[in-house]
């Protein structure tokens, strides 16, 4: 098989219209050119954004899978008989032996009578929260995340969950406090462009900061000596919806995308300093008589361009997300391949298992990375000396071989089975990389077509994939 395998595409000769036509689309061109040049500030600004809102996007969906880890520990430990039983003595123990393997600073518990108990703290100490606007927000909710508050180490939050007996009849709260330190951190250290800043922000417009002498602070937006403007972030609060926007930090005029979490009463806010992004576009103007001068240069360069375009009868496909073969790839090798009988030709036919449930579970963002880290290992086992990666269409790939033995297609599978196993390892999530696969061959002199080997490929590994269930339920 080639190494590189190029597919050819000629292009359409150029007609005598088309030509005469060529200096008026220069000229088009031509003040094209200074109508983008005249709108580059407002692209950049536009641009600006929808990088501050891909961060904060991120960022909150970080903090949502964190929260989430958090939310199903304490899920999983208030079922355990040494909680819902309510004993005090026994609730100390479970304290005592789960706090710090768990990753809480303080293990707690609170009755439906508001009576908090505090086992670990002072040999166990009881404070009565009933009327704590505290206790009404968890006895009101199954699962409830406090706003983060200050302690002297650090900023903290705390996670609480219902306590209920296997009959179902609530008896308490079970809640883990534990310190967003780590987590701020990880957001200060985050780079913004143009030096701008990424805040976690809470109803009241509160975020939290190490200032210079590395103490934690617990600052305002919407009071004290901010000055910030908090039309945006009551849209946010009101509407629930991640918006953009502006608002004023310290007097400076800053460009904003906030992202509401899913799991906690918080935002998170990139802000972007108008100031920098406009002081990026100044050399632009400055060197505005120079650009549509080389414009005019570069209506040579298009024609050039064009004669290029005639010349050329090869391009590479590839697919616009993957590192692979684009389906075009794919048929058109296809179709060169077809009249020749004198080669065998196979054709591997593989899908990602359960790729719905990872978009409707962690979203379309890490669904395309599985389809970006499966492509990338079927390219790097096959492509080169074995075959031709493409994808076919949503988690579906194709690779596609000449005189190529069984023997040898299976141990390349074996192959890629193990690097993903190596690659799932490194998602930010967890999930472990399954496919299943089918495979079909033309042996020569053989009068099957192409076109129905794919499909005899295919519907291998729709056997393959049923087998996968079938073999899944049986061990359930």
């Amino acid at each position: 098989m080639e190494k590189n395998i190029k597919l050819s595409l000629r292009l359409s000769r150029l007609d005598r219209s088309l030509l005469i036509a060529v200096p008026v689309m220069m000229l088009l061109v031509f003040f094209l050119l200074l109508a983008m040049i005249s709108a580059y500030q407002k692209e950049t600004v536009a641009s600006t954004m929808r990088v501050a809102r891909t961060l904060a996007v991120n960022q909150r969906n970080q903090l949502d899978v964190y929260l989430v880890g958090r939310i199903q520990l304490l899920e999983l430990l208030a079922q355990e008989p040494d909680v819902y039983n309510m004993n005090l003595e026994r609730q100390r123990d479970f304290a005592a032996r789960w706090t710090q393997s768990t990753g809480f600073s303080h293990i707690f518990f609170v009755d439906n009578d508001g009576q908090g108990w505090y086992p670990l703290e002072n040999g166990g100490t009881y404070r009565n929260q009933a009327a704590e606007p505290f206790f009404a927000d968890i006895r009101s909710h199954e699962v409830f995340v406090t706003d983060p508050f200050l302690k002297e180490d650090g900023p903290i939050t705390t996670v609480c969950v219902a306590i209920r007996q296997p009959d179902g009849t609530r008896v308490g709260t079970l809640c883990g406090a534990f310190y967003l330190s780590n987590v701020q951190n990880a957001i200060d250290d985050n780079q913004v462009i143009y030096g701008g800043k990424c805040y976690i922000l809470d109803k009241e417009g509160r975020h939290i900061s190490l200032g210079e002498g590395n103490d934690w602070h617990y600052d305002s937006f919407t009071g004290g000596t901010s000055d910030a403007e908090v039309a945006l972030l009551e849209r946010v609060f009101a509407t629930g919806e991640d918006l953009d926007g502006t608002v004023r930090i310290d007097g400076a005029e800053q460009y904003a995308s906030t992202a509401v979490l899913g799991r906690a009463p918080w935002v998170v806010m990139v802000c972007v300093p108008a100031a920098e992004v406009s002081r990026s576009t100044i050399w632009m103007e400055r060197i505005l008589i120079v650009l549509s001068v080389l414009a005019l240069l570069m209506l040579f360069a298009f024609a050039h361009i064009l004669r290029s375009w005639h010349r050329s009868d090869e391009i590479l496909y590839t697919d616009p997300l993957c590192p692979c073969g684009s389906r075009t790839a794919m048929q058109q090798l296809l179709a060169r391949l077809e009249p020749r009988r004198d080669s065998s030709v196979t054709v591997l036919y593989a899908d990602l298992n359960r790729f719905k449930y990872i978009n409707d579970t962690f979203g379309h963002e890490q669904g395309d990375l599985l389809l970006i880290t499966f492509a990338r290992v079927l390219s790097r086992v096959f492509d080169g000396t074995l075959g031709f990666t493409a994808r076919a269409g949503g988690d579906e790939f194709v690779v596609i071989m000449t005189e190529v033995s069984e023997r040898v297609v299976a141990e390349a599978w074996q192959q890629v089975e193990l690097d993903l196993l190596e690659e799932s390892r490194r998602l930010p999530f967890s999930y472990w990389i399954t496919s299943a696969h089918g495979m079909a061959t033309r042996r020569p002199g053989e009068e099957k077509s192409l076109e129905a080997l794919v499909r005899e490929a295919d519907h291998a590994m729709y056997l393959c994939k049923q087998q996968l269930r079938q073999a899944s339920s049986d061990v359930r």
